[in-house]
């Protein structure tokens, strides 16, 4: 388990961010944002506000948090989804795993993100997606706190790994 995956995290939200770029397998780029929109930099909050790791299965589990537990909107998404990074990685997938395959990871993953929805209708407000930059410089178990964040336990996250080319070992 990483540090900023535990709800009382006394780390800064830079620090969990470092923490979650250096959870990065060999080989597994780190997306650097190109543009003003910043996008990279705050999905990769969103990974540790809300205690998700890499792997695939906890990306597809982030987007119940992304979606109900942040203000993320539809213009943010759409911009998301344009990302030539996004797309030769979900093509890459497609090509591996087939749509059964994706079927499969959300028929796996079904009933954590059940259980992440139960944790966002207990938040007390929704997280900000675009955050200001002062959120970098306090903890991470403030920020949970102030916005009623109850991350996943690890017993909480029920799934079976989706077995691909770039899979992430447990270790």
């Amino acid at each position: 388990m990483l540090e900023y995956q535990k709800q009382n995290c006394e780390l800064t939200l830079k620090e969990g961010v470092s923490i979650y770029h250096s959870s990065f397998p060999d080989g597994k780029e780190i997306y650097k944002d190109k543009s003003e929109k910043k996008i990279w930099r705050y999905h990769d909050a969103t990974h540790v506000i809300f205690g998700m790791d890499v792997s695939l299965e906890e990306e597809a589990i982030l987007d119940t948090w992304a979606i109900w537990g942040t203000d993320f909107t539809l213009i943010q998404a759409l911009s998301y989804y344009k990302l030539p990074e996004l797309k030769e990685l979900q093509d890459k997938l497609l090509s591996e795993v087939k749509v059964s395959g994706f079927l499969k990871l959300y028929k796996n993953v079904f009933k954590t993100k059940v259980k992440v929805l139960r944790k966002v209708w207990k938040m007390k407000k929704k997280w900000p997606y675009q955050f200001p930059n002062e959120f970098y410089d306090r903890k991470i178990s403030d920020l949970r706190k102030e916005y009623g964040i109850s991350i996943l336990k690890p017993e909480e996250k029920e799934f079976q790994k989706l077995m691909w080319s770039g899979v992430i070992e447990d270790s």
